[in-house]
């Protein structure tokens, strides 16, 4: 008869010695893989069958019921496998940010599984996994054949799954405060809110801890982790001081990782995500390109719609960071208006290559005229005569982020040439040139607004990608909040003051900045900080 391996799965799988470390093998450890665990006693009695391995079965379970109980509950998970059957005391916390039996006991709970009349109490999620899974319906997106859709967040949930390891705290803690943070908002509920902010100091802490260990590579949790914290810090922190810091700890990450994190797709969705996330930080702030970004890109096949996205993205924030250097020697008299010229020229081809590259049938949408449609609900009446229907909320942020990117790429070209028009250098005929091409750039931003504002009922939910109303009376919509966050940046530059736009365009912005202010839970962590 063979002897049935003790050792944890992956270890059995690649037919290696297993040490049978708890809660993780060495070996798993030291490859960064998840240790699936260990075989119970139960499948090496039913395996052998014989008196003798009954008899010891029987012994362990009655020596050492709380070892496998503690393994049980310590890969809980949000999983309805893996629930936790520990009792529940304010006084005893297995984990610190597990809530007392005073938070839990104050929080409306829905029902877990809605389609079932009652849930035994033996298969009743824990308060944490309610939050957890509250929050993931929310704001996780999975990937779309149909639109092409690559997804927001889609790998959350597994590796989540997965973080009950020693030394992937970082990642539980961070989802566990911005799952705090978000029922809190629903709840008005003070003291989960501020529980909120105790997960995110310790996955704060903990992130850091991880990435200090030395000869360590950041894995996919560290990664996952610094865009969870990222995300809870645009929502409910207002910080000047913060601002950034996770898009460059988000860089460092992708620099320890190296070139080879896009061959697999977990890698390359985890650094499409989180290189979109510095991107965009960049654009939004006037800072430098990653010298790196240039790099990883050209190892991308250029056809791929996500990857031009962010080659496109790329390019305007070289564009952006030359016209800013521009605009200093002209005002410093160490340049001159045909070179604010040649930029313009070259701005102009690079965005014709990207409208053009976009025309492609997988970024199509549909434009309804709003008078045509039956009448909405006055709270949410769109801003715009035209509504655009894209085929799900990515393909909608997908093109807001890229006209977003073109009105800060064009509004850096008309300072400068806003410069320029005052430059001694230039007569009357090259004033007027430039004056001309002013116009066109001002009606250029003024279209791309409107368009982002056009997105805006489908972003909220308030009509759906056929073009049916969403009925109010039935309760919100449930994507509000993911496209909210979504809408948060695009609105942020149409109503800020750093882009030409219209004052009905900053008027609007700032209507639809305070649905994403309600909706997302920033009004009531923030209040008035969050009008900022």
């Amino acid at each position: 008869m063979s002897r049935l391996s003790r050792g944890c799965l992956r270890c059995r799988q690649r037919r290696v010695k297993c040490d049978q470390g708890r809660p993780a093998c060495q070996r798993c450890i030291n490859r960064n893989e998840i240790c699936e665990g260990y075989r119970d006693e139960a499948s090496i009695m039913f395996r052998y069958e014989t008196e003798k391995v009954i008899e010891h079965a029987k012994a362990v379970a009655t020596i050492s019921p709380s070892n496998s109980s503690s393994r049980r509950s310590g890969r809980r998970s949000r999983s309805a496998d893996n629930r936790s059957d520990r009792s529940r005391t304010s006084t005893k916390i297995v984990d610190p940010s597990d809530l007392t039996e005073e938070e839990a006991a104050a929080l409306y709970l829905p029902k877990p599984f809605p389609w079932a009349k009652a849930t035994p109490t033996q298969l009743r999620p824990t308060p944490e996994d309610v939050a957890v899974n509250s929050f993931m319906d929310k704001y996780v997106m999975y990937p779309c054949n149909e639109t092409s859709s690559p997804g927001f967040l889609e790998h959350l949930p597994a590796l989540f799954k997965d973080v009950n390891v020693e030394g992937r705290c970082a990642l539980r803690w961070a989802v566990r405060a911005a799952a705090y943070a978000d029922m809190s908002k629903a709840q008005n509920h003070g003291a989960l809110a501020d529980k909120a902010f105790h997960c995110y100091g310790m996955a704060l802490s903990a992130l850091g801890e991880s990435l200090s260990t030395t000869s360590k590579t950041p894995d996919d949790y560290d990664l996952m982790a610094a865009v969870m914290l990222d995300i809870f810090e645009s929502l409910f922190i207002d910080d000047p001081s913060i601002r950034g810091a996770h898009a460059q700890g988000m860089a460092q990450i992708l620099r320890l990782r190296g070139s080879d994190q896009i061959y697999n797709p977990r890698g390359w969705s985890l650094f499409r995500l989180a290189h979109h996330r510095i991107q965009k930080e960049q654009l939004a702030f006037n800072l430098k390109p990653l010298d790196e970004s240039e790099k990883w890109i050209n190892q991308l096949d250029d056809n791929a719609p996500f990857v031009r996205l962010e080659k496109d993205a790329h390019q305007i924030m070289k564009t952006c960071e030359r016209a800013r250097n521009l605009q200093g020697a002209l005002a410093t008299g160490n340049s001159s208006t045909f070179e604010v010229l040649e930029m313009v020229r070259e701005l102009v081809k690079l965005d014709q290559e990207v409208v053009s590259w976009r025309q492609r049938p997988e970024w199509s949408y549909k434009i309804l005229n709003v008078s045509e449609l039956p009448e909405f609900n006055p709270s949410v009446r769109p801003s715009t005569s035209t509504i655009q229907l894209h085929g799900d909320l990515w393909m909608t942020y997908e093109w807001n982020y890229h006209r977003t990117a073109r009105m800060i790429a064009h509004q850096h070209l008309l300072n400068c040439l806003n410069t320029a028009m005052k430059s001694p250098d230039s007569d009357d005929l090259t004033r007027e040139s430039l004056r001309l091409l002013v116009e066109q750039f001002t009606g250029t931003i003024h279209m791309l607004a409107d368009e982002v504002l056009s997105t805006v009922p489908q972003s909220f939910g308030d009509i759906d990608f056929c073009g049916r109303l969403h009925d109010h009376r039935t309760g919100p919509p449930r994507c509000r909040g993911i496209g909210g966050y979504l809408l948060l940046w695009p609105i942020k530059i149409i109503k800020g003051a750093q882009v030409f736009t219209t004052p009905e365009q900053k008027r609007s912005g700032q209507i639809v900045f305070e649905r994403i202010r309600e909706y997302t839970g920033m009004k009531s962590h923030l209040g008035s900080l969050s009008n900022i």
